[in-house]
């Protein structure tokens, strides 16, 4: 192989490698921007319930002309609750979310589902009941079950940062993986560039002094077993 193919071959390999690197670098900000919203979007559970349990209260003392305004910023939230959740877990376009995969999350968001039905109903009857002693009777139960309720959101928030976290540390690795790549990669451009042209040129050179010089020494040899560009100029010599 000549020396102009096999710099040829050092630069393609150079450009595939940073080419993929510069690729696998957008892939892994990608998926860890594609978390950001179902982060997010689990955290504001959270709010969102103190929210309507803050609501439930309100109704429980609002008169005629405020509580028609409190229900339908209940019902509204509800329903808000119920298509974040079905986001976390089958995705929803509109709000940035893709459908879970990890196991842990799906464990969660399941446990979570059947616990946020019971928590909406009891919101519900406290938006449904006829008169302020049954709306305080239901709001108690909402007052009950709350801060339990929110214990298991927040579990819900940390398998989504749990899976966050394990995306960024296989990201790390992949990192280091691509560090030593990238060392053995210029260890052998180097290698390459050191044993088949610098010290190649550095012989050819130190001869053609010895023939230039005061002595004309023309008892000079070279040997290469080469047929690149040196080897032809070897000998020639």
């Amino acid at each position: 192989m000549t020396i102009r193919n096999k710099l040829r071959a050092t630069l393609v390999v150079l450009f595939v490698f940073i080419v993929g690197l510069v690729g696998l670098n957008f892939l892994t900000f990608a998926q860890l921007e594609g978390d950001s919203p179902a982060v997010n979007a689990s955290g504001s559970l959270r709010m969102r319930a103190y929210q309507l349990a803050w609501l439930s209260a309100c109704l429980v003392s609002a008169d005629e002309a405020e509580a028609p305004h409190i229900r339908t910023a209940m019902l509204t939230r509800i329903e808000e609750y119920d298509r974040i959740l079905k986001g976390l877990e089958k995705g929803e376009a509109e709000l940035g979310l893709g459908a879970a995969s990890d196991e842990a999350v799906l464990t969660q968001l399941h446990t979570l589902q059947p616990l946020w039905q019971t928590y909406r109903d009891d919101v519900r009857a406290v938006a449904e009941a006829a008169d302020e002693g049954a709306r305080s009777a239901a709001n108690a139960e909402v007052a009950a079950a709350v801060d339990a309720y929110v214990n298991n959101v927040d579990k819900l928030v940390m398998a989504f940062d749990n899976a966050s976290q394990a995306k960024i540390a296989v990201s790390k690795k992949i990192e280091i993986a691509v560090i030593v790549v990238a060392f053995l990669i210029f260890a052998g451009s180097s290698y390459l560039m050191i044993t088949q042209i610098l010290h190649p040129l550095a012989a050819i050179t130190a001869s053609f002094r010895e023939v230039a010089g005061k002595e004309a020494d023309l008892t000079q040899q070279l040997q290469a077993e080469r047929y690149d560009e040196i080897g032809r100029i070897v000998h020639s010599f």
